[in-house]
């Protein structure tokens, strides 16, 4: 069997260090903006650019929102810009006339791409709305190697500003653990006849309390609020890449095979 020297073993770590370098500056390469609305400051690199509607289409529809007017990067980062509708828009994920059906959507970082459990809140949803009238809605996440979510949870808004409601979302909440990941959320509607486990009026969906608006509301919800518009979604930390089995093993493989060429080279000069 062959042993390599300590020598050989810096430079196979060197290299792979330039490897992993030039990956990291390759992702890093895009120079985020940074925006505060209602509370979170956050950078643009870090909202999802992917989605899907799960049901409900029927129910779903979007309009012009006035979010962060003017930043073409934002406006092809809305949630009516990611599920195909036009730049800028949101999407209204339940339909005030049929306030049983609901709408559900899904959206994530992109393939591969990863929001790690951090301390605090991880996103946050901006729900368009009026002042003091938020619209019900919840969120399930999904725990990456994982293809069920988690339940469903709402929660209080946090701020207001400019037509939207602010509301943070903590992982830890949803069950994932410290440093564990998510890699996609999904958010529905609430419908009139929906309870939450808290007896605060928030938590986890199916519970024995009716849900609560929260200070930023009236108290309880009336039927013409649980038709919320979803306009935009970040996480407060960088998404990260999803770890791949043979990214790892390729990296081995490449630092064997340039331990045995430094070897069999030393080895030349030896004999030379």
């Amino acid at each position: 069997m062959k042993t390599f020297s300590k020598k050989l073993w810096n430079q196979i770590g060197l290299s792979l260090s330039i490897l992993t370098g030039v990956g990291i500056a390759t992702a890093q390469s895009a120079v985020a903006a940074t925006f505060t609305v209602a509370g979170y400051t956050w950078d643009s690199d870090n909202s999802v650019v992917g989605g899907s509607i799960v049901s409900g289409s029927e129910v779903i529809n979007h309009f012009t929102a006035s979010f962060l007017p003017g930043n073409s990067e934002i406006a092809n980062r809305t949630v009516g810009a990611i599920l195909g509708f036009d730049p800028g828009s949101s999407v209204n994920i339940g339909d005030v006339n049929n306030p049983t059906v609901p709408g559900t959507i899904d959206l994530n970082w992109g393939a591969g791409m990863s929001l790690t459990n951090a301390a605090g809140n991880d996103f946050v949803v901006y729900e368009n709305g009026g002042w003091g009238r938020p619209e019900a809605y919840a969120v399930a996440v999904r725990k990456v190697g994982q293809s069920s979510f988690t339940q469903f949870r709402y929660e209080f808004s946090d701020g207001f500003e400019t037509n939207v409601f602010a509301t943070g979302f903590d992982l830890s909440d949803f069950g994932i653990g410290n440093e564990e990941a998510i890699d996609a959320i999904r958010i529905t509607k609430l419908i009139p006849t929906d309870t939450v486990s808290g007896s605060d009026g928030q938590g986890f969906l199916g519970g024995g309390s009716n849900p609560q608006t929260g200070s930023w509301g009236g108290g309880s919800y009336t039927n013409d609020m649980f038709d919320p518009d979803a306009t935009f979604v970040v996480a407060l930390q960088k998404p990260k890449p999803v770890p791949e089995p043979t990214s790892a093993l390729a990296l081995l493989t490449f630092g064997a095979v340039t331990a045995a060429a430094l070897q069999r080279k030393n080895q030349s000069k030896v004999k030379g």
